[in-house]
């Protein structure tokens, strides 16, 4: 299948979903380098910005371009990069040619269930209508999750559902999502039971767009994707590490927690271009250690390079390092390249790399303003400490704390350029606080114990 023309030399293939099975089949033919920032502005957000640069796509596309005309550019669905499933915040793309528009998450499913379908062909596997089904509503569900939302099928089923199942069909349901769970679970390490790894979650959807028509016709889809999944990962252990099998069972796995964001664009076919994205992610800052995490991807492209940064001039990023996901070991490839107070930059190009990185951080206040908590609350203490200690108090000597307690406030009042600055101040800012209530406290027991 070919596209139709846009204007004078635009080819349109926005349809032609060979073309993005393509571009996922080989992403590193075009994909050169990804530059991602990680800019932590916030105590609960952070900025994530990404440059992708892209090579010429002529080579990749030829094929699917109409036969009758000499195109130098390309509509068309551009894999940007993967996302976690879940909504975007503060989400921009723009490409070559100004701001691009996004594919719905159910045609992102659509095509990639043509990649997974694809990669099963080269196995000698064909992909049944049923299973199809099941895959499609799978890979775009933006439902409810299991780890928050859902407690568990039963409740969730009977409400969604047409019909009343009964206790042996939903157990049969949730045995063969059991083994669905237990193939794909091997190969991600994520704690969310998404609905890849727990089909059952897109039974009331197939039912109410009509791919279901029964109870029994529900248990045969699931057993299918299960027998696939099982035989897949046979293949992979008879084939070993590399196979096309085993490919496709990380490409489920990957799915299972992303998704190939893709967005629809005008770029050129013979010059190279640059795609950029930015969105808002949820970062959590541990009060205790003033530490987070960021999970990244490394090897979406030839080469990666990340770069974690504080906006705050009074925030000091103290360390980041490369871990492998849901792991304590070291991210194999990611090398340090700059590291100081501000931002520490990684660089990967090893063709063995880790796919996906954890990289956890921990932050700290500029050592001069910690200092300035510290010796207030030091000095605020010595005081209430003489207090307790004179022989010779009268209410001359009580009023001239006014001015360490004034100077105790007023390193407490003082507004930080972030919500990030103030959770850092938390603890220097509670200790001054409790020495300033534990002076006033003195001052009035000493007052009313030998002075009234």
């Amino acid at each position: 299948m070919v596209g139709g023309v846009v204007g004078d030399r635009t080819a349109d293939i926005v349809d032609v979903r060979a073309a993005t099975v393509a571009m996922l089949r080989r992403p590193l033919d075009w994909r050169v380098r990804a530059v991602e920032t990680v800019v932590i502005d916030a105590a609960s957000t952070c900025v994530r910005r990404r440059s992708l640069q892209v090579a010429p796509l002529r080579p990749l596309l030829d094929e699917f371009l109409p036969a009758d005309g000499d195109y130098t550019h390309a509509l068309l669905p551009m894999f940007v990069a993967p996302f976690p499933r879940g909504p975007l915040l503060d989400f921009d793309v723009e490409g070559p040619g100004g701001s691009a528009s996004l594919l719905p998450r159910s045609e992102i499913a659509t095509r990639e269930v043509a990649f997974v379908e694809d990669l099963l062909r080269e196995c000698g596997i064909g992909l049944a209508d049923d299973v199809r089904s099941v895959l499609i509503a799978a890979l775009g569900y933006s439902g409810p999750w299991l780890h928050d939302e859902i407690a568990g099928p039963n409740e969730f089923l009977r409400e969604g559902l047409p019909f009343e199942p009964d206790n042996g069909t939903l157990n049969r349901w949730r045995d063969d999502s059991a083994r669905c769970g237990s193939v794909l679970l091997q190969r991600v390490g994520t704690v969310e039971r998404t609905a890849p790894e727990a089909p059952w979650l897109v039974l009331p959807e197939l039912f109410a767009n009509g791919f279901l028509e029964s109870a029994d016709h529900a248990s045969a889809a699931l057993s299918s994707y299960a027998v696939l999944l099982e035989h897949l990962s046979d293949r992979a252990g008879t084939e070993g590490v590399g196979s096309v099998a085993e490919e496709c069972l990380e490409v489920l796995a990957d799915y299972a927690c992303s998704y190939d964001l893709m967005a629809v664009m005008k770029v050129p076919l013979d010059e190279p271009f640059i795609v950029k994205t930015s969105e808002r992610r949820n970062v959590r800052v541990d009060p205790k250690r003033n530490s987070g995490h960021q999970d990244l991807v490394i090897a979406d492209a030839r080469t990666n390079h990340v770069t974690i940064r504080v906006d705050d001039p009074n925030v000091r990023l103290v360390s980041a390092d490369a871990y492998a996901v849901d792991s304590v070991d070291y991210a194999i490839g990611p090398l340090v390249s700059r590291r100081n107070d501000q931002y520490v930059a990684f660089y990967s190009h090893d063709p063995d790399r880790d796919y996906r990185i954890r990289i956890e951080f921990r932050l700290g206040l500029l050592r001069r303003l910690e200092s300035v908590s510290v010796l207030a609350a030091v000095l605020v203490c010595s005081l209430t400490y003489a207090l307790w200690n004179s022989d010779d108090l009268d209410v001359r000597t009580l009023a001239l704390l006014g001015g360490p307690a004034a100077l105790a406030a007023s390193v407490l009042v003082g507004r930080e350029q972030s919500t990030l600055g103030s959770r850092l101040r938390l603890r220097s800012t509670s200790i001054l606080a409790g020495s300033l209530v534990g002076l006033v406290l003195s001052v009035f027991a000493l007052y009313a114990l030998r002075i009234s």
